[in-house]
């Protein structure tokens, strides 16, 4: 273990933020995206989480609260 943490220089700390910037904005089209194109019912400012469940649920998976993740029930009609 190291007894103290380094601190990032300025010019660090800067491309940090760039680099933040246009993930947030690369995030931002494809969410509009989703919206626009794939019909997916997204709210404003969603997180990758919320993508997930979308595409869990068009997969026919279950997404609850708490994480927990199984696979919808078909109910089959034999006549």
């Amino acid at each position: 273990m190291t007894s103290g943490t380094r601190m990032p220089t300025w010019k660090e700390r800067e491309n940090n933020k760039r680099r933040e910037r246009r993930r947030r904005a690369i995030a931002a089209k494809i969410f509009a995206g989703l919206r626009m194109y794939g019909n997916y019912k997204l709210p404003k400012h969603c997180d990758n989480n919320e993508v997930l469940k979308a595409l869990c649920d068009e997969a026919g998976w279950t997404v609850e609260e708490d994480g927990t993740t199984y696979k919808k029930k078909l109910s089959l009609c034999l006549m």
